[in-house]
């Protein structure tokens, strides 16, 4: 039998008949007259075809068919309920949610700092959840099972939406004492020197590579690495140059002893977007998450904490 053929009213004033034992009662407990309930239960022996309540001397006793019914009216008017209950107010102080996102490393680097210091003070009891970035993240958007992810920007898969969080300056970043940190660092003399590329997927050459190819140029990737964190502290111990976005290299240049330099030459930046699935979109949760994103995307990477010594970050 089709749902659409069945008036739902009917279910709660079975699961209210059976459980009352009585019309009288049955009416009280829905908030309906006697009559209503009356009637009610003449369609729903019409439906069943069976009296479902049978008058034993002065009381009304539940046939078999009755006694078979009454846990399955009871749990589905347990779920209707659930369906149709108010839903609770996110309060972040006392919300006890779990996020789950996904992010490069580097993203991570740049967001997540700034996003556990927010959570602390707002949020203290919501977790979150990040790893990286599989293959089939648009699907686990859509079917809920992630709520976000922090990446560069590209097509919006479908069933997702996205908003940008920041536009990214590229820039070079190389050890104090570096040959090239000394004088203006020209396209040629950043293409004679040795690079480090992050490259998750291990192929050795880019959009760098491609910028440098109009100009005539060629760099040589002495060294890949899937990861991007390893890659500052192996810079910073060699003569290798890592090409990464300007907030970025702020991050690290207060961490470790690091130079940064614009990059020398035309090289398209690029955007840092969220993507979250539309089923969340009016989730009071999820907005709020998404708002404490945007804010930690806002604040400056390269910035000390409390407590923390000057920065120190050269820029040509």
């Amino acid at each position: 039998m089709r749902l659409q053929s069945v008036d739902t009213h009917l279910v709660v004033a079975l699961h209210a008949l059976l459980q009352e034992k009585s019309v009288t009662r049955a009416a009280r407990r829905v908030g309906v007259t006697q009559p209503s309930m009356s009637h009610a239960l003449a369609r729903l022996r019409a439906h069943f075809e069976d009296p479902l309540l049978i008058q034993v001397g002065r009381q009304m006793t539940l046939s078999e068919r009755a006694r078979d019914l009454a846990p399955r009216a009871a749990e589905a008017v347990e779920r209707l309920e659930h369906v149709f209950r108010p839903v609770e107010r996110f309060d972040p102080r006392r919300s006890q949610r779990t996020f789950r996102l996904v992010a490069t490393d580097n993203l991570e680097l740049l967001v997540l700092p700034a996003l556990t210091a927010l959570l602390a003070v707002e949020a203290p009891r919501v977790n979150l959840r990040c790893r990286n970035i599989p293959a089939d993240f648009a699907e686990l958007l859509r079917r809920g099972e992630l709520d976000g992810k922090l990446g560069r920007g590209g097509p919006v898969p479908d069933g997702c939406r996205s908003t940008l969080l920041a536009a990214e300056e590229i820039v070079c970043v190389m050890r104090r004492g570096h040959p090239a940190s000394r004088g203006p660092l020209t396209a040629a003399r950043y293409a004679a020197c040795e690079h480090l590329m992050v490259s998750p997927h291990g192929e050795d050459h880019g959009v760098i590579d491609r910028a440098l190819a109009e100009q005539g140029l060629r760099r040589r990737v002495t060294l890949t690495v899937s990861h991007f964190l390893v890659a500052p502290f192996i810079v910073s111990g060699s003569d290798l140059l890592l090409t990464v976005s300007a907030r970025v290299a702020a991050a690290l240049a207060r961490r470790l002893d690091l130079v940064v330099r614009p990059c020398p030459f035309q090289l398209e930046g690029y955007t840092l977007t969220l993507v979250w699935p539309e089923r969340s979109e009016h989730d009071e949760g999820h907005r709020w998450l998404r708002d404490a994103i945007q804010r930690a995307v806002a604040l400056d990477p390269g910035s000390p904490a409390p407590g923390a010594g000057p920065a120190r970050c050269d820029t040509a």
